[in-house]
């Protein structure tokens, strides 16, 4: 019999969203978004032909490259969207009758989106997203996305950063109490590679694997630490991780524990728990104590397969410097033995607020858009747009390129720097171009829609294996938490070419209005 939780993660994460709508909304955007559409249909241009780019300029926490995630999320809430559900809403507004009448001979939003896949890595300025779609349609669906993506990839990329920390220690997430979205936060952990959460209800809805053991609130309870660790261990010797530093951790808390431990361990043998017995340390100096303890369990229950849960606002660089700790003690032998609890600075995206994700109009009609602005890095990229790596010889990721989605990019001559055209590659047999990035991944054409490609329906197992390709062909150097090198991010010739042209042009214009 498969148990609940291995039939969720195996089955397709979209059925999941679809069936439950857990973050759907009946307005899943911003006023500005529906004041646009409504003026657009009021002018009659919103059936324009519309592509938009969904990326981000600056990756968070200092790394390199951020984690995608949210995709299937989005998908899910554009298939369930429905614009005769907000007619009522719209007209109680006071939104004009000529509107309202519209959406109420519409239903389904039309488009195409185009994704990288869900958990992988993306670089600044490459297309995430591409819809293509009407104009009108590209607001509502700016304001899906941003709410789906923008949150999911930054906490997803947080926990990749703790989980790349923890190496291959075991980790617990457990920031409900503390996150902004506890079910994202908790969602998107996982994805990103975390063992699993305290969180309850996503265990019920997706089947992450949950666990819990007790809180301070547990040992105050009883008369004495003693007397709480052993009645703990009386009815959950299969959960026998007990909490040490309520009172002193290594002078009571720890002896406590080895005395109850003791009095259990026939019993917890013959039910085959003893080798999952160990501690948890809240407070103090955790490396210190973490080496002590493990030490002198080992020693006092006559048994290596002793785990330390270390937990008290932890997170990547916390992570490190206690592993450095340990390596310069010559204790680097225990680190297969420590395990983790992280809360707070996982699921709050602690270190960096916000990813600054953001959805421009790049194309329409069938014309280049360019918004141009006095900080280069704030210009974007005219056109539908694709990327693709650029690897060497042995498999190395060299250059992340973009390109138009109609061109033949494999035969670019140069592959230039988005801002700097004196800076660049030349393309030459050491380069080896791969396929296009973003996959076809969701259809509609206003009434009939589908779910296109692998990436679309794929399950959360699946989704955690995705970016392990990628990230194995990244050199160590861009990977590494601290002062990571920046990937490189490059513009085929004609793409260039076109946004140089196209920038040069509009400052022309500015400064011919600017001597009337």
């Amino acid at each position: 019999m498969i148990n609940f939780e291995n039939r969720l993660l195996n089955t397709p994460l979209k059925d999941i969203f679809l069936k439950t709508k857990m973050f759907d909304e009946l307005l899943p955007f911003d006023e500005y978004h529906l004041v646009m559409a409504q003026t657009d249909v009021l002018l009659n241009i919103h059936n324009k032909k519309a592509v938009k780019s969904y990326f981000y300029r600056t990756a968070p926490f200092g790394s390199s490259y951020i984690i995608t995630a949210g995709l299937t999320a989005f998908l899910s809430k554009v298939e369930n969207f429905s614009y005769k559900q907000i007619t009522s809403y719209l007209e109680n507004k006071g939104y004009k009758k000529e509107y309202t009448d519209y959406l109420k001979t519409r239903d389904k939003l039309a488009v195409k989106i185009y994704a990288l896949p869900e958990n992988t890595i993306a670089f600044p300025n490459e297309p995430i997203i591409i819809l293509e779609t009407n104009l009108h349609d590209a607001r509502i669906l700016e304001g899906i996305l941003l709410s789906e993506m923008n949150f999911a990839s930054l906490v997803a990329t947080k926990w990749h950063r703790i989980k790349k920390a923890a190496c291959e220690c075991p980790i617990m997430e457990f920031g409900r109490r503390r996150a902004q979205n506890s079910l994202k936060a908790s969602l998107y952990s996982y994805i990103a590679g975390i063992n699993g959460t305290s969180n309850c209800e996503v265990n019920n809805i997706f089947g992450i694997p949950s666990s819990g053991t007790m809180g301070h609130e547990f040992i105050q309870s009883f008369d004495s630490e003693y007397d709480a660790f052993d009645k703990w261990l009386e009815i959950n010797s299969d959960k026998p991780v007990l909490l040490i530093d309520t009172i002193n951790t290594l002078e009571s808390g720890l002896k406590n524990a080895v005395k109850a431990f003791l009095k259990h361990k026939n019993k917890m043998i013959l039910s085959n728990d003893w080798e999952k017995i160990g501690v948890r340390i809240d407070s103090g100096d955790l490396a210190y104590l973490a080496v002590q303890a493990y030490e002198q369990l080992s020693e006092q229950l006559e048994t290596k397969k002793v785990t330390v849960v270390l937990s008290n606002d932890l997170e990547e660089n916390s992570i490190q410097d206690i592993f450095t700790q340990f390596n310069q003690a010559g204790k680097s032998h225990i680190i297969k033995h420590i395990s983790f609890g992280i809360g707070t600075k996982g699921a709050t995206a602690w270190g960096d607020p916000a990813l600054g994700g953001v959805c421009k109009i790049s194309e329409l009609e069938n014309s280049y858009i360019l918004k141009i602005s006095n900080h280069n890095e704030k210009t974007t990229i005219p056109g539908n747009l694709r990327s693709a790596f650029v690897k060497d010889k042995n498999g190395e990721y060299v250059t992340s390129l973009i390109y138009f989605y109609d061109e033949d990019y494999k035969n670019t001559s140069r592959f230039l720097h988005i801002f700097d055209d004196s800076k660049y590659m030349v393309n030459s047999s050491a380069f080896i171009i791969g396929e296009p990035r973003q996959s076809l991944v969701y259809t509609s054409n206003g009434n009939i829609s589908s779910f296109e490609s692998r990436y679309s329906s794929q399950s959360l197992l699946e989704i955690r294996q995705n970016s392990k390709n990628e990230l194995d062909c990244l050199d160590w150097s861009y990977k590494r938490i601290v002062k990571p090198h920046r990937a490189k991010v490059s513009l085929s010739e004609k793409v260039f070419n076109v946004k140089k042209y196209m920038t040069r042009n509009m400052l022309l214009q500015m400064d011919k209005g600017s001597n009337i």
